[in-house]
C-alpha cells in the first residue's frame, strides 16, 4: 500500500508540474538579481534558474536566445551606458522622402534577453531585461511609462524581410512603376499587413508603478500612410504562442468597464507616432480624442510613453488602448467570438460572411425613404443613430480632412446576434468607433482654416455608391435625426469643445508631452525641424490646435446657419445656485457655477438639474420673456427659447 501510495504521489506531483508549467519552463523561469531600469552604476547583473543543472543562455542585441548563443557562466558585468553608440539611429531606407540621420546621441540601455535550457530538454519562459546605467529616470522621464522593445535587428532591417524598412517589396514595386507617384502611395515592406509581418519581440514594461513586468508578443507596423514615417506607430499584440494570449496590467488607470471595474486584461496596445501630425503638434488625435470621451461614441484611453528599441531611444510615442473585438468584451462583457467590428469597407473582427451585417443597413438607410417614420424605425433597430449623429457631427466640426465623408477612418462595432451577453450594446445595433483623429484641426494649415464651411459642402456633395456619407443624407430626410444631428452639433461646441475646456486640455498635454517632443524631432526629423528650432517649433504647432479650435468655436452659428439654414443661434446662460450641477441632454458634461452655451430656436434642449450630496433641488428661475420650461418644478425637462435666456437650477440643504 505504501509503495502504491508514493507512486500515485510521484504521479500526481508530475501531473502537477505539467499542469503548473514547469515542463514548459513556466514555473522554472528564470530571475535577474536587479529590475529593469535606471541606475546610477554599472553593476554585476545575475541570472539564476531554479532548476539544477540547467543551462542559461543569453543575447546583448535584441534577439532571442538559444543553445548556440552565449552561455551564462558568470555574471554579466553592466557598465555605464552614457554616450554608447546608438547603430539603429544610422540606418536608412526606412524612410522614402528623406534618410535623416541624427547629429547627436541619445539616452542607451543594455537589453537582455535570457532563457534555459533544462536537463529534460524543454526550455524555460524567457526573461528580459533593460538597464539604463548612468541615468536618472525621474530627470528624463519623469513617471512616463518606458517600453523597450527587443528585436532581432533582421526583423526589422533586413531588406527582404525587415519590416521597418522599404527593402525588396518597394524595389519590386517601384520597377513597375511609370508615371510620378506621391510618398503616400508607395508599396513597401513596411506597408505589407497581416501575420506575415509581425515579428516576435521581447518588450519590457517599465510603468513606473512598481509593477513592470516583460513579455514575448508579436510586433506590427501600424497605420496608413504614416507608415512611410521614420519613427513608424507601432502594434504590441499577445499571442498564446508566443507564451501568453493577454497583457495582464493596468495600462490606463482611468479605464474601466461597463461595471465600472478596472480593465487590467489587454490583447494588443498600440505606440502610436502621431499619424497626420506627428512632425507638427503630434498631439491632436489623443486631444481630440481625450475632449470626445462621453459622447455616444467609443474613445480609445491613451497616455503619453517613451519607447526604445534595442535599448536606443525611439522617442514619445502615445500609448493607444486599441479597438478590437476583445476591446468590446473587455468593456461591455460581450464574449467576442460574437463580436462584429467594422473598419472602413470591411470585416475587421468577426467572420466569413459578416459583411452582409454592414451592407445590409447600407442598402436599406440609403435606398428606403427614411422620412417615413416607420422605415426610420426600422433604421434604427439597425444602427445607434445618437452614435452615428455624434461621429458625422465630431468629424464635420473639426474638419476631418480623412474621416467618414473621406470615407476614410471610420468604423463601427455590434454583437452579431441581438442578446448575446448581458448587456444594453448587446442589441445588434451598429455603434461608431472614434480613431485617428489627426488630420483635422487645420493640421497642414497652421490652424487657419477654420472658417471653411466643410460642413455645408460635405452634406451637400455627390458620393460614389457605397459611400458611407450617402447614409447621412438619407438619413438627413428625416426630421428626427436631423434634430439629433443639430443637436449633437452644439453640444460638441457648447460642452465638449469649449474654449476653456479645449484650452485645460491642451495645457496638460503640453505639459505632459512638451518635454520630449523636441528630443523626438532631433532623432526622427524632419531635417529642418531638427536643424532649426524644435522647441519653436512645436510650440508654433501647439498654439495652432488652440488656434484652429477657438475660431472654430467663434465661427460655429454661420457655419450651421448656412448649412441648415438655421435661424441665429441663441445664447443660453446656465447658473447654479446653491451645491449641484446641470446636465445638456443627457450629456456627461456637468456645468456649474455660470456657463454660457449655445443652441438654435428650432429645438429644445433638455435640462436636467442633479443636486450635490446632501441637497435637494428646489426648481429652476428663469426669463418667461425668452424662454420656456415644459415643467419649472421638475429636475428633467425641456427648455425652449426665442433669445438669449438665463436658466438657474436652484439647489438647497436637504431636511
Amino acid at each position: 500500500m505504501k509503495k502504491a501510495a508514493v507512486i500515485r504521489g510521484i504521479f500526481l506531483w508530475l501531473i502537477f508540474l505539467c499542469l503548473s508549467g514547469i515542463a514548459q519552463g513556466e514555473e522554472a523561469g528564470l530571475s535577474f538579481s536587479h529590475a529593469s531600469g535606471f541606475y546610477k552604476r554599472g553593476f554585476e547583473l545575475e541570472i539564476t534558474c531554479p532548476v539544477p543543472g540547467a543551462q542559461i543562455y543569453y543575447t546583448l542585441d535584441g534577439c532571442a536566445p538559444d543553445e548556440f548563443c552565449d552561455l551564462y557562466e558568470e555574471p554579466l558585468s553592466l557598465s555605464m551606458t552614457v554616450g554608447v553608440a546608438d547603430p539603429l539611429s544610422q540606418r536608412i531606407g526606412v524612410n522614402i522622402e528623406e534618410n535623416f540621420i541624427p547629429m547627436q546621441d541619445f539616452p542607451t540601455g543594455h537589453v537582455i534577453r535570457a532563457r534555459a535550457l533544462l536537463p529534460d530538454g524543454e526550455w524555460t519562459a524567457e526573461k528580459g531585461g533593460t538597464y539604463f546605467i548612468g541615468y536618472d529616470r525621474e530627470e528624463l522621464y519623469g513617471d512616463l511609462p518606458v517600453i523597450s522593445i527587443m528585436a532581432d535587428e533582421r526583423d526589422l532591417f533586413d531588406y527582404e524581410y525587415g519590416i521597418y524598412v522599404l527593402g525588396q517589396v518597394f524595389e519590386d514595386w517601384d520597377a513597375q512603376q511609370t508615371e510620378y507617384y506621391e510618398p503616400w502611395e508607395i508599396t513597401a515592406n513596411f506597408t505589407s499587413r497581416g501575420r506575415d509581418w509581425e515579428r516576435e519581440v521581447m518588450v519590457d514594461f517599465m510603468m513606473g508603478e512598481g509593477n513592470d513586468f516583460s513579455q514575448v508578443m508579436g510586433l506590427r507596423i501600424k497605420g496608413g500612410a504614416n507608415r512611410g514615417g521614420t519613427q513608424k506607430s507601432l502594434r504590441l499584440i499577445a499571442r498564446e504562442e508566443y507564451g501568453k494570449k493577454n497583457m495582464i496590467y493596468p495600462f490606463f488607470p482611468d479605464n474601466r468597464d461597463e461595471e465600472g471595474k478596472l480593465i487590467e486584461k489587454y490583447k494588443s496596445i498600440t505606440l502610436r507616432a502621431g499619424g497626420n501630425d506627428r512632425d507638427f503638434g503630434r498631439i491632436r488625435d489623443p486631444l481630440i480624442t481625450n475632449l470626445s470621451a462621453g459622447l455616444s461614441l467609443e474613445t480609445a484611453k491613451n497616455r503619453p510613453a517613451i519607447a526604445f528599441i534595442n535599448g536606443e531611444f525611439w522617442g514619445v510615442y502615445t500609448l493607444n488602448e486599441e479597438y478590437s473585438d476583445h476591446h468590446i468584451q473587455n468593456h461591455y462583457g460581450i464574449d467576442n467570438d460574437y463580436v462584429i467590428t467594422w473598419k472602413v469597407y470591411r470585416v475587421d473582427d468577426g467572420q466569413e460572411g459578416d459583411e452582409r451585417y454592414y451592407w445590409g443597413m447600407h442598402r436599406f438607410i440609403t435606398q428606403n425613404d427614411m422620412a417615413d417614420p416607420a422605415l426610420y424605425a426600422r433604421a434604427c433597430e439597425m444602427l445607434d443613430m445618437q452614435s452615428f449623429a455624434d461621429l458625422v457631427a465630431l468629424h464635420l466640426y473639426i474638419y476631418n480632412q480623412d474621416g467618414l465623408f473621406e470615407s476614410n477612418n471610420w468604423q463601427m462595432w455590434r454583437v452579431r446576434e441581438p442578446g448575446r451577453g448581458n448587456s444594453p450594446y448587446a442589441d445588434g445595433k451598429w455603434r461608431m468607433m472614434l480613431y485617428d483623429s489627426d488630420y483635422s484641426s487645420g493640421v497642414y494649415d497652421n490652424g487657419q482654416n477654420y472658417r471653411v464651411n466643410n460642413i455645408k459642402d460635405s452634406l451637400e456633395k455627390e458620393y460614389d455608391e457605397g459611400h458611407p456619407a450617402l447614409m447621412v443624407q438619407s438619413l438627413l430626410k428625416n426630421e428626427e435625426f436631423k434634430k439629433m444631428l443639430i443637436l449633437s452639433f452644439s453640444d460638441i461646441r457648447s460642452l465638449y469643445f469649449t474654449n476653456r475646456r479645449v484650452s485645460d486640455m491642451l495645457s496638460h498635454m503640453r505639459e505632459e508631452y512638451s518635454p520630449y517632443i523636441p528630443m523626438t524631432y532631433r532623432r526622427f526629423g524632419p531635417q529642418w525641424v531638427a536643424q532649426w528650432d524644435p522647441e519653436r517649433h512645436m510650440n508654433s504647432n501647439m498654439n495652432a490646435i488652440s488656434a484652429f479650435f477657438s475660431g472654430r468655436a467663434n465661427n460655429f452659428a454661420s457655419l450651421m446657419r448656412s448649412a441648415f439654414h438655421l435661424k441665429n443661434a441663441v445664447t443660453i446662460t446656465v447658473k447654479t445656485k446653491g451645491e449641484g450641477h446641470v446636465l445638456i441632454n443627457g450629456r456627461e458634461i456637468p456645468i456649474s457655477g455660470s456657463q454660457k452655451i449655445f443652441y438654435f430656436p428650432e429645438y429644445p434642449i433638455s435640462v436636467t438639474a442633479v443636486p450635490g450630496e446632501g441637497m435637494a433641488f428646489t426648481g429652476w428661475e428663469i426669463n418667461q420673456k425668452n424662454g420656456q420650461l415644459a415643467d419649472a418644478a421638475a429636475a428633467h425637462t425641456s427648455l425652449s427659447f426665442t433669445d438669449s435666456v438665463t436658466l438657474t437650477a436652484c439647489f438647497q440643504r436637504a431636511k
